[in-house]
């Protein structure tokens, strides 16, 4: 029956909506979580520039600071490479879900 139809149709369209709403959710916690990990590498940075002003003014340097810079960078490395993976593997998704609505795709281009 037509009407019969247009509720199937309203339902699958809902469904849609539905997915898609948490589809957006998961792809927006991800951003988060990349920025939240961005701030901890800038805090990272910052860290070890005061951590390199400490060893190039003293005489003789602490090794504490020295291994405790060289855990630093390596930390900072593994953030940057962690980053980039991510936003590779995001970006890689983007462009396999070009048939999607272009407002999503806007949305996700403009946040990656």
């Amino acid at each position: 029956t037509p009407q019969k139809q247009d509720v199937d149709d309203d339902t699958e369209e809902l469904e849609i909506a539905v997915d898609n709403t948490a589809f957006m959710d998961e792809f927006f916690a991800e951003i988060e979580e990349t920025r939240q990990n961005i701030d901890k590498i800038s805090e990272n940075v910052e860290e070890a520039k005061k951590l390199y002003s400490i060893i190039l003014s003293a005489p003789i340097p602490e090794q504490k600071t020295k291994d405790d810079l060289e855990q630093l960078t390596a930390d900072i490395k593994k953030m940057a490479n962690s980053v980039r993976n991510k936003l590779k593997s995001m970006e890689r998704n983007i462009e396999q879900d070009e048939a999607r609505s272009s407002a999503d795709l806007r949305i996700r281009k403009s946040q990656v």
